[in-house]
């Protein structure tokens, strides 16, 4: 719910910003196409460990809608002020991540479980559909062609996790132990991170990195009561892309 709180006067802002409309709201239509690489730290590895984040690795693409409000004209300077320096979000987007098991039994070939944690192989394919605020630090309005920007928001995504092994699983992942998940699993989560965009022409070009928080920890299908893997997953998202400007001239809606 801290999460929840923190967003809130995000979403109020942004509410604002369409009723203290004066002259009408001018919105900037974009279309933003990326792609890039996924890192995730489940119960594949322990908590915290960066070997096993990088190592469980996958690839994911998204296609996003943006609205630009830079153009509208407020009768209150502060929602003129953040008009200038907000872009809202609707995204869809895909990934793909592979897994092995990386940590201290794996490290350890004396661990009288050893060849079952090395033999269990997972994947999870994750479907997100997600609303985010860009918030930028330079005015929109502002001449440079870099900008730099901070984006929040919230994604409702859909887990499609997967396990095989050539062993038995580890006494940590039994389903009698009730800790194997391998149905679909619906999840909701917050995401946050840094982006940049450079203007050319019709275009952006853009890179970003995101954290991915989930209110979860099935994601991959697994969830040990081992005390190095209790937390919940989490996702780190790097992109680049392109975002095509589709109304160079705005026109007012109102």
């Amino acid at each position: 719910m801290k999460i929840f709180k923190k967003i809130l006067p995000v979403i109020i802002l942004a509410t604002c910003i369409h009723i203290n409309a004066q002259k009408g709201m001018v919105v900037g239509n974009e279309i933003g196409i990326y792609l890039g690489p996924t890192f995730m730290q489940t119960d594949y590895g322990e908590a915290n460990n960066f070997k096993s984040s990088v190592n469980n690795g996958g690839f994911g693409y998204g296609i996003a809608y943006i609205a630009d409000f830079s153009n509208s004209k407020f009768n209150s300077k502060l929602f003129s002020f953040i008009s200038k320096r907000l872009k809202t979000r609707i995204e869809f987007s895909y990934s793909k991540t592979l897994f092995e098991y990386d940590g201290a039994p794996v490290e350890n070939p004396n661990n009288p479980e050893y060849k079952n944690f090395k033999a269990m192989k997972g994947k999870t394919k994750l479907y997100n559909f997600g609303a985010f605020s860009e918030i930028y630090f330079l005015s929109l309005k502002h001449s440079s062609k870099f900008q730099p920007y901070f984006i929040t928001g919230i994604s409702y995504s859909i887990a499609n996790p997967s396990l095989k092994t050539t062993e038995a699983l580890p006494s940590a992942f039994t389903p009698e132990n009730e800790n194997v998940f391998l149905e679909q699993q619906n999840v909701v989560s917050f995401s946050s991170g840094l982006g940049l965009r450079y203007k050319l022409n019709t275009i952006d070009f853009l890179i970003e990195s995101r954290f991915n928080s989930f209110f979860s920890d099935r994601i991959e299908g697994l969830d040990s009561n081992v005390t190095a893997d209790n937390n919940n997953d989490t996702q780190v998202i790097f992109n680049i892309g392109i975002v095509f400007h589709l109304n160079n001239k705005k026109k007012n809606l109102y």
